[in-house]
């Protein structure tokens, strides 16, 4: 049985994005306290301690079966401002995927979290898997990310 305080007591910001139909759920605010440094070790902390959050942003009422998540945090890493921790359905906890990271990088720069650069947006993201290289085509007249590349 699920305590009401434990797992409704705090609010998330997100924004739901998908990448050629494959959906995200990114969580941008509320999550900043995980435990670890590197992406890595709060992909474990989160695994092991909190998987409670993955059910709420995916199940039933409020996701579905094909959802997926990512929660967005600022990286330790000398390289990387920003990184993320994919949770998907099953308990799955990936150290890196493609779509997911469209849409994370996407969400970031649209945003403003990332200062968009006209025509082209040059970073990196950390992930559990490490450092990811991101070159993203954007249009600033429209606030919009046209292309991702990694």
């Amino acid at each position: 049985m699920f305590s009401s305080t434990k797992i409704f007591s705090k609010q998330f910001e997100t924004i739901d994005c998908h990448c050629c139909g494959e959906p995200a759920r990114v969580v941008v605010s509320g999550l900043e306290n995980v435990h670890g440094v590197t992406m890595a070790e709060k992909r474990t902390y989160l695994m092991e301690n909190m998987d409670y959050i993955r059910k709420i942003l995916l199940l039933e009422p409020r996701g579905y079966p094909c959802q997926n998540a990512d929660i967005v945090f600022k990286s330790q890493h000398k390289e990387a401002e920003w990184g993320f921790v994919i949770l998907e359905q099953g308990k799955i906890y990936p150290a890196m995927s493609g779509h997911n990271t469209i849409c994370v990088v996407t969400a970031l720069i649209e945003t403003g979290r990332i200062p968009m650069q006209d025509p082209l947006t040059q970073f990196k993201v950390e992930v559990p898997g490490g450092l990811i290289d991101i070159r993203a085509v954007c249009d600033s007249k429209k606030n919009k990310v046209t292309s991702v590349t990694f």
